[in-house]
């Protein structure tokens, strides 16, 4: 039996719409679901209530308004302030809601009432169980292979702390002990950088150079406990199909295709991404199904080259590595 614990989806309404007829019944199927909490604006909560009685009848299925965790309007407005004297081409790629959402999964340990609880991305499909806990009781870490400098400039700007661990925390999900991103934040507020309270001093931490994607949740809590909490958490790989929508649409994803990737992975992802016409071919192309297992056939078409510059299990673009 898998340890239950809560399980929370931060999300907007359009990538509900885009996933909820593939993902909701799988994730509640195949991870440790004590209740699924969607969290987002009052038109998502709206949207999910109606379905928690429409579609997830008996399940548990509950929404959290995404203003009673962290205020939007403040966070988008010091996001823009502090990048107003930048150059007008960072500015653009500049998501405050990027850094909103990852504010709200930070907060949630202040209302969470279990031991634990799981971040899951909206995007994100379980292909078969999925445990989140050791044989001895310990959450684990899903290490995955990522490298953002900018994610460390900041965690070293914020706490002092320096990357050491062979892989990346950044995955589509991740078990937040509440004790301990409770003592996370208060380390972050301790801190010298500026600011009122965690999200001013985590923006104002963020290097300039690295602001459209300076800060991560996921690497910061997982660098911090591997520091100060080294035993609390064990680590593993996780498998997952990454570039989903590559190759066909969520809603398009039927019983053979996970049945084929379920042998080698644990989930795949739909990022909002337009599918390659060259790809959807080869995705159900019977002979290389016959032929290969799903794993062989994504490495294959990732070590063609097609997608850049491909080594080590990862898309690499200068000093900065995708996984895949």
């Amino acid at each position: 039996m898998m340890e239950k614990i809560p399980v929370i989806i931060p999300t907007i309404t359009k990538d509900y719409l885009r996933m909820r007829d593939i993902q909701v019944n799988r994730v509640l199927e195949h991870l440790p679901v004590k209740e699924l909490v969607f969290i987002g604006n009052e038109e998502l909560c709206g949207l999910v209530s109606a379905d928690i009685a429409e579609r997830f009848d008996g399940s548990p299925v509950r929404t959290v308004n995404e203003e009673e965790l962290v205020k939007r309007q403040p966070v988008v407005d010091f996001v823009k302030s502090r990048i107003e004297n930048m150059d007008e081409e960072i500015r653009k790629r500049v998501r405050p809601g990027w850094y909103y959402q990852q504010f709200l999964k930070m907060a949630y340990s202040r209302v969470c009432d279990e031991e634990f609880y799981m971040t899951w991305d909206m995007d994100t499909v379980p292909l078969r169980d999925v445990s989140m806990f050791d044989g001895d009781g310990h959450p684990v870490f899903d290490l995955k292979r990522e490298m953002n400098p900018g994610y460390f400039k900041t965690i070293e700007n914020l706490l002092g702390l320096k990357k050491e661990v062979d892989g990346s925390f950044v995955s589509e999900h991740m078990v937040f002990r509440k004790d301990l991103m409770t003592e996370l934040i208060n380390a972050i507020e301790d801190s010298s950088v500026k600011g009122g309270d965690f999200i001013e001093k985590i923006i104002n931490a963020v290097d300039g150079d690295y602001i459209a994607l300076g800060f991560s949740e996921f690497e910061t809590y997982g660098t911090y406990i591997n520091h100060k909490h080294p035993d609390a958490y064990s680590f593993r790989r996780f498998s997952s199909f990454r570039r989903g929508s590559w190759f066909l649409k969520a809603d398009e994803l039927n019983e053979d295709d996970i049945r084929w990737l379920s042998e080698d992975y644990d989930a795949i992802t739909f990022e909002n991404a337009a599918q390659i016409e060259d790809m959807v071919g080869l995705f159900r192309n019977p002979k290389y199904r016959k032929s290969m297992s799903a794993k062989k056939f994504y490495e294959t078409i990732l070590e063609s080259g097609y997608f850049g510059q491909y080594a080590d299990g990862r898309l690499i673009a200068g000093d900065w590595y995708a996984p895949v």
